[in-house]
């Protein structure tokens, strides 16, 4: 299996110029204590390597791809916050031949990759929905056959706890070969 570092040498162009962006954005230590968004790229896609998924290991490199692209400032925390770099992300690998060659070269499949970084935000509101809104994006999510991949993407991406893949595997039933 490659290393975060070898798989970042066979980037595309675009990918390793918005990754060396992302060395210089510092987000919130709150939700972030990781240096930078490269960094947390970096920590999540060697969680997800633990999975050995193609989509999610690609998810995990391009999931805060376009954070750059999108920071402003939040007036209210005073720190870079980055609204509709899922969606771009989702773009970004839905529309550039280049990514897209880039997953498959990875194993991946990039409509996968595509679906699961546009809906990693979304995850992460689960909670903060009505109970009915909740399960209905739920229900979309395993109707497209990433609502497991999403769990494990959430955990994964949450670096305020450790990332423990058998408790995750435990709580849904999680198994390699369904993924």
């Amino acid at each position: 299996m490659k290393t975060f570092n070898e798989i970042i040498e066979g980037a595309p162009h675009i990918i390793k110029r918005k990754l060396e962006q992302l060395k210089f954005l510092r987000e919130r230590p709150d939700f972030h204590p990781e240096p930078s968004a490269f960094h947390h790229i970096a920590i999540v896609t060697e969680r997800l390597m633990q999975t050995e998924n193609p989509n999610l290991i690609m998810c995990g490199v391009l999931h805060d791809i376009c954070k750059f692209d999108t920071v402003r400032m939040n007036e209210k925390t005073g720190w870079p916050t980055s609204p509709g770099h899922d969606s771009a992300a989702l773009v970004l690998v839905m529309e550039n031949n280049q990514v897209r060659a880039f997953c498959v070269e990875n194993g991946a499949d990039p409509d996968i990759v595509a679906q699961l970084c546009g809906a990693h935000m979304r995850f992460h509101q689960l909670g903060d929905m009505r109970p009915a809104k909740s399960a209905a994006q739920v229900d979309t999510w395993k109707s497209m056959g990433i609502w497991d991949m999403l769990q494990i993407m959430g955990a994964a991406d949450n670096m305020l706890e450790d990332f423990d893949l058998a408790n995750i595997e435990k709580s849904f039933k999680f198994n390699r070969t369904n993924v």
